[in-house]
């Protein structure tokens, strides 16, 4: 190394010495913010093939970060050297010198200035390939173990059916008792469920109050009636400390026969199953065998999800046009996604957006189809300044700390101002905390961004989301729209949500306009804009530039 370069870094070397000796023999890393050195240590420097000091651009780390979780590493290292957070605790997969990629657990923190500005940022890794596979509070099988488990199950083509558990409110059992008793909770939960299911497979602890049971010899059906009457059990206490503890529980499984799939795939479709047991079934097992033709579905998510992963091969936007509720010449369009691939054709997003939506990898493509509806949205702006594109938005991205921060920086990158960019807030957004929902959208709607109500009158307090959000728009819920020419009680309330919208501030979309009688009924009301099949389909950016240039 440069003599010059190890001088001025005194403090470097000094501060990484104190690391190394609090790292208990794990992988080091220290990242001097001012001038741009990072230092490794020998091991770690050896594992990845680069030397142990790394000026800035010599080696570029997030190219060694999986492509799965490269977006989440430079989120955490965004915040880290803007300021904006104090330490770091995540995972995600590295690639090694030859080419492998690893399991690792990064913990840090920022040593900061007297100014209060960022300085160094040190951290140590931790190769969960090579650390214990078990749950220190309930001695079970970790979620490394469970990936581990699943992986060899994938490799050697096993039969098995995988059941994941969660206990529901385990945060309100921990507030009410403490952490000390929480513990204990997952602690006797973890031994009822060796007890109940150990002596057919093998049962994990996954994150949090999140269980994972995986047997070759009990059916599908079997493991259903099991887990109902375990369910049932559990709602009549399971003893701690001379207490009886009412345990809610959810429930999702999947029958795995063999797919061409990786242990991610399976995991995603498993959330899936889990998460329509805790919103739509009340804790019943959900079977996500149960839709058509499992197998397929499968190997489907597993392509998606590689095609993601892959810059979204095979993704690509199609455009809904919007028209004026008083002129219906077009004035905005909703972007919709579509995915083709050789083997399944063309596949519309709900057989796959439900389950993406749980998965990480959302996050990726989400900001794709930012990117993408913003430049086309820069080719309308030239036919219609005003021209607005509508973008649907999913939970997990509204509670994205970054979100805004990468509509700003999409916004300059492709030449598309923000106040043409209309958000689309789904029914499944409103199951956020209102506080949350509230907070996000104000920050949108500070930088121009546009928000919308979506499927407006459905779903849990519609009211009072209209109330506090004050969305720019709504659209009331289809059903309502579909058949007003003939049941006049669905003209009534589309009637009554308009007039209360207008009333509060919000515009009005109607969507579901399919024919001249429901067109002429709903433009007597004071709508802003028309949406439907009557006027146009989704059609390809080329045939929007097209309409735009005929006004229709």
């Amino acid at each position: 190394m440069d003599d010059k370069i190890f001088t001025d870094h005194r403090l470097l070397d000094d501060l990484f010495e104190a690391f190394i000796l609090i790292s208990r023999g794990e992988y080091v890393s220290l990242y001097d913010v001012r001038n741009q050195l990072t230092r490794y240590s020998p091991a770690a420097a050896d594992l990845f093939g680069f030397p142990e000091y790394i000026p800035y651009g010599a080696y570029n780390w997030a190219d060694y970060v999986h492509p799965e979780d490269r977006r989440r590493y430079e989120n955490v290292m965004k915040s880290l050297i803007e300021g904006k957070s104090l330490g770091y605790d995540i995972s995600y997969r590295v690639k090694l010198k030859d080419g492998s990629y690893i399991f690792t657990k990064n913990i840090g923190a920022v040593i900061r200035d007297e100014e209060g500005n960022p300085m160094f940022i040190g951290g140590i890794m931790i190769n969960e390939g090579l650390t214990e596979t078990t749950d220190p509070i309930t001695v079970l099988r970790n979620q490394y173990g469970f990936f581990q488990d699943i992986s060899a199950a994938i490799e050697l083509k096993k039969n098995c059916v995988i059941l994941l558990i969660g206990i529901s409110k385990m945060s309100i059992i921990n507030d009410e008792h403490g952490y000390g008793y929480g513990n204990k909770v997952l602690q006797q939960f973890a031994w009822y469920l060796q007890e109940n299911f150990g002596m057919d497979g093998t049962v994990y602890r996954l994150d949090g109050a999140k269980f994972a049971f995986v047997t070759e010899s009990v059916s599908a059906q079997e493991m259903s009636v099991r887990y109902e009457k375990m369910r049932r059990s559990l709602l009549g206490g399971l003893p701690i400390d001379n207490f009886r503890q009412v345990l809610v529980l959810n429930a999702g499984m999947i029958f795995y026969e063999g797919s061409e799939v990786d242990e991610r795939t399976i995991f995603a479709c498993l959330n899936r199953a889990f998460h329509d047991s805790k919103m739509r079934k009340n804790g019943k097992l959900v079977n996500y065998n149960g839709v058509t033709d499992a197998r397929k579905s499968l190997e489907m998510i597993n392509e998606i999800r590689n095609c993601v992963v892959m810059d979204c091969e095979g993704f690509s936007l199609r455009y809904q046009p919007i028209v004026s509720g008083d002129d219906e010449k077009i004035i905005s369009a909703e972007a919709l996604l579509c995915w083709h691939s050789d083997k399944f054709g063309d596949v519309t997003p709900d057989a796959y957006i439900p389950v993406l939506e749980r998965d990480f990898l959302f996050e990726e493509l989400g900001y794709w189809i930012f990117i993408q509806s913003m430049k086309d949205g820069a080719l309308c702006l030239e036919k219609n300044p005003d021209f607005v594109v509508n973008v649907n938005v999913s939970p997990a991205q509204l509670t994205d700390d970054f979100l805004v921060d990468e509509l700003v920086k999409i916004s300059k990158l492709v030449g598309f101002p923000l106040k043409n960019l209309c958000l689309e807030i789904t029914a499944s957004c409103r199951q956020l905390e209102p506080e949350i929902l509230k907070k996000v959208i104000s920050q949108l709607k500070e930088k121009g961004v546009q928000c919308l109500l979506d499927d407006f009158g459905s779903g849990v307090a519609s009211l009072e989301f209209l109330q506090d959000l004050s969305p720019n728009y709504i659209k009331p819920e289809r059903k309502y729209v579909i058949d007003i020419d003939r049941e006049k009680s669905h003209l009534q309330i589309i009637r009554h949500l308009t007039n209360l919208a207008v009333e509060l501030g919000s515009n009005v979309c109607v969507k579901g306009i399919a024919n001249k009688e429901i067109r002429d009924l709903v433009r007597e009301l004071p709508v802003k804009a028309l949406q439907g099949y009557y006027y146009s389909g989704p059609v390809p950016l080329e045939t929007l530039l097209e309409k735009l240039d005929i006004g229709r």
